[in-house]
């Protein structure tokens, strides 16, 4: 779990410098403006949901919780995203862009922590 906590936390920490850094060197105009909401909302989760599945005792359950933490991710990530939306309409394709850039780098890496999990458990 610490090294979960410690790969989510260095993406977060990355993603926030590659902003400044983009922004410093013009690469683009501005920032996100939702971007640290983005970044904390989706750190958090990450960790929330892994920890949650990682505690998880009972594989027969295990890909059924999963797809079920997916479905409720996508339905608070959406809202997430129509708020962003109604928030800052002319910022939105910027905000939007960088939510689902961070969601499936966030994603993939949860992926890959479980499967090492997983893949470590079937083997014992």
């Amino acid at each position: 779990m610490i090294r979960f906590v410690v790969a989510v936390l260095a993406v977060a920490l990355f993603a926030a410098l590659t902003t400044f850094l983009a922004v410093r060197f013009d690469w683009i105009a501005s920032a996100p403006s939702w971007y640290p909401q983005s970044l904390i909302i989706l750190s958090a989760f990450t960790l929330v949901i892994y920890r949650y599945l990682d505690r998880l005792n009972k594989p027969g359950l295990f890909v059924q919780i999963y797809l079920l933490s997916m479905a409720v991710k996508l339905l608070g990530y959406g809202a997430y995203v129509a708020l962003m939306i109604l928030g800052d309409k002319p910022g939105a394709n910027k905000n939007v862009l960088f939510f689902l850039v961070l969601y499936v780098i966030f994603t993939g890496l949860e992926v890959a922590f479980l499967h090492r999990k997983i893949a470590g458990n079937r083997h014992r």
